[in-house]
């Protein structure tokens, strides 16, 4: 049994855009809308149809990423005029060793990040992100989106409402809710930060077992650990 100890502070919670903007192509700098399940590129990086894979040790932006305009009030990026511009249903792939990968995209996308790399960027909605392997992630997930940060990376995620982030291991995850209605599930050693926004409580969960909301409006802070006599099951102590 397992227990997640945590402190909850009072926070005023604010968040401010991201800009994003579109790239054609792989060395082509030129900005241009980009279709639905068609991916490119610039950088160190390869794409074949919806799948773009950064060479080990490159610096790549796939999709929409490293961009001039703004981003949609949801996390989405868009193109100069206002319409989208970041592809849809595609997959970024930084698993070669310490890679730098800007990983914006549309909805239903799929971003892998492993081996000592950093990424950054944002999608719309949908989107399954994995960060591991010592890992850097600071990522925009939209609504009803899934990150996993594990194998000792550390995560800065900032999720849309319905979304959850699993953070496991001995990783280091901090959460940000603007709008509240996420889900937090900690477990091995991993250490959870949960700023929570919005009307909606946040959940926490702790290795599988019984969960605590973090109140809107409110930060907890808690490490998974304990157990034996005494165990409430992982549910937090305020």
């Amino acid at each position: 049994m397992s227990m997640l100890r945590l402190s909850i502070v009072a926070v005023t919670v604010g968040f401010g855009a991201l800009g994003l903007a579109s790239s054609a192509g792989c060395g082509d700098d030129a900005a241009a809308p980009i279709p639905d399940s068609a991916n490119t590129c610039t950088g160190d990086c390869t794409c074949s149809g919806a799948t773009c894979t950064c060479k080990a040790g490159g610096k790549c932006s796939f999709g929409g990423g490293a961009g001039t305009a703004a981003a949609t009030g949801e996390g989405g990026a868009t193109g100069a005029d206002g319409g989208s511009s970041a592809p849809n249903n595609v997959t970024n792939n930084c698993d070669e060793k310490m890679t730098t990968c800007d990983v914006t995209c549309g909805t239903g996308c799929t971003n892998t990040c492993n081996a000592q790399s950093t990424c950054t960027g944002s999608c719309s909605s949908n989107c399954t992100s994995t960060c591991n392997g010592t890992s850097t992630c600071n990522l925009t997930t939209g609504t009803d989106s899934t990150v996993t940060c594990g194998g000792g990376s550390t995560c800065d995620i900032t999720l849309g409402a319905g979304s959850t982030l699993s953070c496991t291991g001995n990783s280091k995850c901090t959460i940000q809710c603007p709008a509240g209605g996420c889900t937090a599930e900690c477990g091995g050693s991993a250490g959870c930060s949960v700023v929570c926004g919005g009307t909606t409580p946040c959940k926490i969960q702790c290795n599988g077992q019984r969960s605590q909301d973090c109140a809107a409006g409110t930060t907890c802070n808690g490490t998974c650990s304990g157990s034996g006599p005494g165990s409430d099951g992982g549910k937090p102590n305020k």
